[in-house]
């Protein structure tokens, strides 16, 4: 049997966490194993988190998935190095996923884009979630968000020469060997790291497809369209020439 690990890089979050991760956990079936790997959210909302995981242990459905103890770091390095740090505990898992914490991915959605990738109709070495407007498609976003996006997406595409609608959609899975061979090059812990995710596959030969999902807006989101576009193409320029040192 494939198993999977989802990790959901956490900061300071725990309120739009807790209900999905009873989501999560009344949905996805027992193959799945979710790892809240916390991002230096300090001692107080740490607290929070570990008692938010042990109440859901010891509530969860047994023919769900595996709820793992909290993954703790410090300090703050961003969602990046929160996922990474997650994988790196996936070495028994044949497939390795992440999805925000905000639960704009719902767990039907996870499920589905997993049955998928591992179908016939699949076969790709990793699979990006896309916020796509399309017939039978549900996207549910303010206006805001939906610029934010846009900007984003031509932001990466000026500067990385990808040709990807929507690299920060909250949800990827990739098979374990696709992040074996890339792991030893990735570097960005920040924002950036979904397009160092994509480039860095590419670059390795790895399939990748983009999977149209439902999406909707959850409050409370800390992007910021100004600081955060800046922050965005700074970052992807800085990927973009050190991936060019890189022998493929």
């Amino acid at each position: 049997m494939s198993r999977t690990l989802l990790v959901i890089p956490h900061f300071r979050d725990t309120d739009r966490l807790a209900p999905f991760l009873k989501e999560l956990l009344a949905v996805l079936p027992p193959e799945f194993s979710i790892l809240v790997s916390d991002d230096g959210s300090g001692a107080e909302e740490v607290n929070r988190l570990n008692a938010l995981i042990k109440a859901n242990q010891l509530s969860a459905p047994h023919t769900g998935p595996n709820l793992l103890d909290p993954l703790l770091h410090t300090p703050n390095t961003g969602k990046g190095g929160a996922v990474m740090r997650g994988w790196d505990c996936g070495g028994g898992f044949s497939f390795l996923a992440f999805a925000d914490a905000d639960g704009a991915v719902n767990a039907g959605e996870i499920m589905r884009a997993s049955r998928y990738l591992q179908s016939e109709h699949g076969g790709q070495d990793a699979l990006f979630g896309s916020r796509v407007k399309m017939l039978g498609r549900s996207i549910q976003r303010t206006l805001i968000r939906h610029i934010t996006g846009r900007v984003f997406a031509t932001l990466v595409s000026l500067v990385s020469g990808l040709s990807s609608y929507d690299t920060q959609c909250g949800l990827k899975i990739l098979t374990q060997p696709a992040f074996q061979k890339i792991r030893p090059f990735l570097r960005c812990e920040g924002f950036a790291f979904d397009v160092e995710i994509c480039l860095l596959l590419l670059k390795a030969k790895q399939s990748v497809g983009e999977f149209p999902l439902d999406w909707r807006d959850v409050a409370g989101s800390k992007v910021s369209i100004l600081k955060d576009s800046f922050r965005m193409a700074v970052e992807v320029f800085k990927i973009r020439r050190r991936l060019s040192t890189i022998h493929s």
